[in-house]
């Protein structure tokens, strides 16, 4: 018989903000959205959700 460990969300949630904030530390997604509102240039906010959106591909949540 073999045990399989599932996450919790909580763990979950844990993983994805600590991958968020090693990708993307706060002041590079501030200066992201700066970017954005002051030169209207979304490059790196793009950049930066596309990463975010891999992250959740990487963590995702288990089915209830």
């Amino acid at each position: 018989m073999r045990t399989v460990k599932i996450r919790t969300r909580a763990e979950i949630a844990a993983l994805r903000e600590a991958a968020y904030l090693a990708a993307w530390p706060v002041h590079r997604q501030m200066e992201a959205q700066q970017d954005v509102e002051l030169r209207a240039d979304p490059t790196k906010r793009d950049r930066m959700l596309a990463d975010f959106a891999a992250i959740r591909a990487r963590f995702p949540y288990p089915e209830d």
